[in-house]
């Protein structure tokens, strides 16, 4: 079973470190989905770990049909990580029919593959219309990991779809189970969809008052003044209940 934990900072980092989580994805505004870290937290973090980090490579939030604004942003931002100690980059392309799109797809993973690198392609994979259709189409353009919540907003809500992949394609390409799996339903989740790959944000909220003083920047108006981040305690119920500990 391997855990991979979403940092979304530098403390995010360390804590995964400090309990020796089995793989980091680093990005930052997880509360958008995820999007490209700066090259200062990634060069922290490959200071602070040799835990395998895979980085991601968006732009933006919303959806996954990219400008070529957006997608020269992007083509940067994957040169210049590919220059660093990694083990992949996390990346996902839409077309306007909610299609993988082969195009650029294609030319991600070609350049990944020729540093080294694992292709990882991130959950815009559960907007498209036909799953079946396009894991096959990731798997033939070279994917080596996939990362879903079975197309529905958390994993435990699309656990059908997900034991379906992991039966038919998990020897194909690595299944990343991910969003909403928390330390109280991930052993019945791993029991019904028998996947080996498991991802986390174990995420707690920290308080921080000074966006509401005069105007809020707040994006959870159920959590007023504060952020997301990593619980260590959250992290190790979670190992726990793999029984890595």
């Amino acid at each position: 079973m391997i855990f991979e934990l979403c940092c979304g900072s530098l403390e995010d980092v360390i804590i995964a470190n400090e309990l020796k989580v089995d793989r980091i994805e680093l990005n930052t505004g997880l509360a958008l989905g995820g999007l490209t870290p700066s090259l200062g937290l990634v060069e922290l973090a490959i200071q602070e770990t040799d835990i395998p980090l895979a980085l991601m490579v968006r732009p933006r939030g919303g959806g996954f049909m990219y400008n070529d604004y957006d997608y020269k942003t992007m083509l940067k931002d994957l040169q210049i990580f590919l220059q660093y100690n990694i083990e992949g980059i996390v990346f996902g392309f839409l077309d306007k029919d909610f299609n993988i799109d082969l195009k650029r797809t294609e030319e991600f993973v070609n350049i990944i593959k020729k540093s080294g690198k694992k292709a990882i392609f991130h959950r815009a994979f559960d907007n498209t219309t036909d799953k079946i259709k396009s894991i096959g189409e990731l798997i033939n353009l070279g994917c080596d990991r996939l990362l879903t919540s079975g197309g529905e907003n958390t994993a435990i809500d699309g656990k059908d779809i997900i034991k379906l992949l992991e039966k038919e394609y998990g020897k194909k390409i690595d299944i990343v189970a991910g969003s909403g799996l928390k330390s109280n339903n991930i052993k019945d989740f791993i029991d019904y969809t028998k996947v080996n790959e498991i991802h986390s944000s174990c995420k707690e909220w920290k308080n921080d008052n000074t966006s509401n003083s005069f105007v809020s920047y707040d994006y959870n108006l159920d959590y007023k003044g504060m952020y997301d981040g990593v619980s260590r305690n959250e992290v190790i119920r979670m190992k726990e209940a793999l029984e890595f500990l």
